[in-house]
């Protein structure tokens, strides 16, 4: 007679049955393995997964494979290779649990052979959040066909401040507008069934992009309202609206209390007010912080039981912590139901996305799933509508007959620039660089930085985070160009360059001019040279993000200064004194102090990396092809000492406070949501469904909105709302609203949205989350400073919530 299979292989069953009779069998040390990740590199051979140095590594099994994109570069030895691993781990642990295999996703699959997007604040900028929902669903097909069932995206930050080295990111400094877009990248990654989706990660949670002297890591300086009502409101959204599955802690401290030992942050605010039920993973080394250099725990095994205790499930990117979880329940330190708690999670997890009964894929059908048409058009549809003409005085589109066209700058014949962090070419870069014994700065996996008034983290048993470690942070590492450039071409082989997609338009010269951050100005002259033979000149100028040497964004990549890095404000005056007519081309991954250095110059155009579509999207904007109609999703500060700088500051506070420098304005240059055209746009007719509406009603607000141009053309129309008196401050203006519309020469069209009055929810004095009765401005335009259309309503009610109810607001074109 067959012995019946244990209740946990038996697929018909509940999950919830299956994942208790799972965790019933299990040892503590198999338990503690289920909360742990690895580098696959700490078991891999020469010719793939070695048996006995994953007997040796992960004898209990392991919860994570980290960063499992990096096992191969081609579709089909990347899945057979995750293959390998979940077969050893069905075979050869007691239990035969697989593993989740993670990897990041913030612009598309992190995987060489994945379709690649723009980064994160581009993707923002296109203010079409279905766009990003298409994004995440081709990254959750590419990442699945191989195996990845878990991404470490998206960045649900709320950024507010530029000299953070990772804006780029971030949807913006917008909670309405971040929320909108998280929501649609989750919905676009996970599906409706995780069956037949990839787990999503919300990160940073929460308060990270915020810290003192905008310094990577650093404490939060956030009150309790501002926790709540502005960096938790995306999280809640992504969790209500789309179900969220998992979260990331924060590295930061937020008042005396690091988040990853928080239960205040991670089960009281995350679990029981936003109503989070997915697993909570630890940003890399965050539960080794603890210890070092936050100083809260005399060691990483106290660390660990703090972590664990507070709701932090799994730690990754090894178990330097958690390790010792077993001794500490044997010891009487841990209560091993809390433990049993955070194993249930990840198990859980394991059956929702289909692992334990079906934990490989067809290797020889993997890479079908890559690169496909619709999805490489995709792509370029998002390149196209990320773009921000910040000014124009009529010189851009150029004419087909413009003449002679100069490209200069550090921009113009690279491709490393067209991309930020967290890409292949970024990764790309850092692997040169360690190869040649350099460094970057990517926390969490080379070190916990310099930090000067603390002892070093002590050592970890991964020797991929020692190795690295010796590199962390120099500034020194400086790849050669040409060999990376080559590389990135082996990656994208159609790629171009922006001074060769100009070069498709008309006659082109390009001259570099100077380097990124380089002082050296020796190769100005021939820049200008170049500028005077030319009739235009489009300069290509910026700043490279990633983790090594000369890179001035990205993750440890904090910065001090906005001006442009190295010799570029000299080679930007002298190049727009030589008197030709010049647009300039700024790719950053953040807002650069770049008005004074390009006061001469005829049109700018604000390109966030946008990837290998770039300068294909850029040449035909230049030149007509493409009328631009992205939208900032962050603001221009006056200059760094401006920084932090945001449209939805609180009643007597920020730019509209009345309140100046005396040595210059508090007011951005360019203000959230500005985006010029190369055609006009009249919006009139301002409506409402209700004046005085009830708290819990939605009011159609709607208007009209006519091209009056001569070209074809996008404008986003957006909708913001104010709490005219409130019992505590409130914002002067927030997001409410906002709707793409595509219109022809002449073509008008009606926009509606059903505003529903809870957006208004704050927390009163009591900290009870209320709408409040009275009077609201409601203000319809096109960017947060220019709004003509006004109308008031009242709230003729009170309402108290238990949580928020709306995150966005549906709109439509009629």
């Amino acid at each position: 007679m067959t012995e019946a299979a244990p209740p946990h292989l038996v697929s018909s069953l509940p999950i919830s049955e299956r994942v208790a009779d799972l965790l019933s069998r299990m040892t503590l040390e198999e338990k503690a393995a289920q909360v742990v990740g690895v580098f696959p590199a700490m078991f891999m051979g020469q010719y793939g997964p070695d048996p006995d140095k994953m007997s040796q590594v992960i004898p209990h099994g392991v919860g994570h494979i980290c960063m499992g994109g990096g096992l191969a570069r081609q579709p089909r030895e990347l899945a057979a290779a995750i293959n390998a691993i979940q077969e050893w781990l069905r075979d050869h642990t007691r239990l035969g649990i697989p593993a989740m295999v993670h990897n990041e996703a913030l612009c598309g699959l992190a995987h060489d052979c994945a379709t690649a997007f723009p980064t994160a604040i581009g993707l923002a900028a296109t203010f079409q959040p279905q766009l990003i929902e298409q994004m995440a669903g081709v990254a959750s097909s590419e990442a699945r066909a191989v195996g990845i069932n878990h991404v470490l995206s998206p960045v649900l930050d709320v950024n507010r401040d530029a000299r953070w080295g990772r804006v780029h990111e971030t949807y913006g400094e917008d909670p309405f507008l971040c929320a909108a877009m998280g929501i649609a990248f989750v919905r676009g990654m996970q599906t409706d069934d995780l069956g037949k989706g990839t787990i999503a990660t919300g990160k940073h949670f929460l308060g990270y992009s915020y810290t003192e002297g905008a310094l990577n890591q650093t404490a939060s300086p956030i009150g309790p309202r501002a926790v709540y009502e502005v960096y938790a409101l995306p999280f809640e959204g992504a969790i209500r609206e789309a179900g969220l599955a998992s979260v990331m802690n924060s590295y930061s401290e937020i008042d005396g209390v690091p988040v990853a030992a928080s239960p205040e942050i991670l089960t009281d605010l995350l679990r029981h007010q936003l109503g989070f039920q997915g697993c909570v993973v630890a940003d890399y080394s965050a539960v080794a912080r603890i210890h070092q250099p936050h100083a809260v725990a005399a060691n990483n095994a106290e660390a660990g039981v703090m972590a664990l205790s507070a709701g932090l499930d799994i730690e990754l990117p090894t178990g330097i912590c958690y390790s010792s979880l077993p001794d500490a329940i044997r010891n009487g330190e841990l209560e091993e139901s809390v433990l049993d708690l955070a194993v249930e999670r990840a198990l859980t997890q394991r059956f929702q996305v289909g692992l334990m009964d079906s934990p490989t894929m067809n290797a020889n059908r993997a890479a079908e799933a890559f690169n496909q048409p619709a999805a490489l058009e995709l792509s370029r549809t998002i390149t196209d509508a990320s773009l921000v003409l910040l000014e124009n005085d009529g010189t851009l589109p150029l004419r087909a007959d413009a003449g002679s066209v100069a490209v200069i700058g550090p921009m113009a014949d690279t491709l490393r620039g067209l991309f930020a962090a967290y890409t292949p070419p970024a990764a790309v870069e850092l692997g040169l660089a360690l190869s040649q014994g350099l460094g970057g700065s990517m926390a969490g996996v080379f070190g916990g930085g310099d930090d000067a008034d603390g002892p070093a983290n002590e050592s970890s048993p991964d020797p991929t985070l020692d190795a690295v470690a010796k590199v962390f942070h120099s500034t020194g590492a400086i790849i050669d160009p040409v060999e990376l450039d080559q590389a990135i071409r082996g990656l994208y082989p159609d790629i171009s360059t922006i001074a060769d997609a100009i070069a498709r338009y008309t006659p082109v010269t390009s001259v570099k001019g100077c380097d990124w951050t380089r002082l050296d100005e020796d190769g100005i002259d021939e820049a200008v040279e170049a500028a005077r033979g030319a009739d235009v000149v489009v300069l290509a100028i910026g700043e490279k993000t990633g983790w090594v040497g000369d890179a001035t964004g990205g993750e440890g990549r904090d910065r001090k200064t906005l001006e442009l890095a190295g010799a570029q404000p000299q080679l930007v005056r002298r190049v727009i004194a030589a008197g030709v007519p010049t647009v300039a081309v700024v790719v950053s991954g953040r807002p650069l102090d770049i008005a004074g250095d390009l006061a001469g110059a005829r049109a700018i155009l604000q390109v966030w990396h946008p990837g290998p579509e770039g300068p294909e999207s850029i040449a035909s904007t230049l030149f007509g092809e493409l009328n631009p109609g992205g939208k900032l999703p962050v603001s221009f500060p006056a200059g760094v000492g401006a920084s932090p700088t945001y449209h939805g500051h609180k009643h007597g506070s920020g730019s509209s406070s009345d309140r100046a420098y005396v040595d210059g304005p508090s007011a951005p240059v360019w203000a959230f949501g500005h985006g010029r055209s190369y055609t006009t746009f009249e919006i009139s007719n301002l409506t409402l469904s209700a004046t005085v509406p009830q708290a819990g009603e939605a009011v159609v607000i709607g208007c009209e909105v006519k091209n009056t141009g001569d070209r074809a053309g996008d404008e986003v129309v957006q909708l913001y709302v104010r709490d005219v008196v409130g019992s505590v401050t409130r914002p002067v203006r927030q997001l409410a609203g906002f709707h793409r519309v595509s219109l022809e020469p002449g073509e008008s069209s009606r926009v509606e949205f059903d505003f529903a009055a809870s957006q208004l929810a704050f927390l009163n004095r009591n900290f009870e989350l209320v709408v409040e009765e009275g009077d609201v401005e409601v203000m319809v335009g096109r960017s947060s400073t220019d709004l003509p259309l006004k109308a008031s309503l009242h709230l003729t009610n009170s309402l108290r919530l238990d949580h928020r109810t709306s995150f966005t607001t549906p709109s439509r074109a009629v």
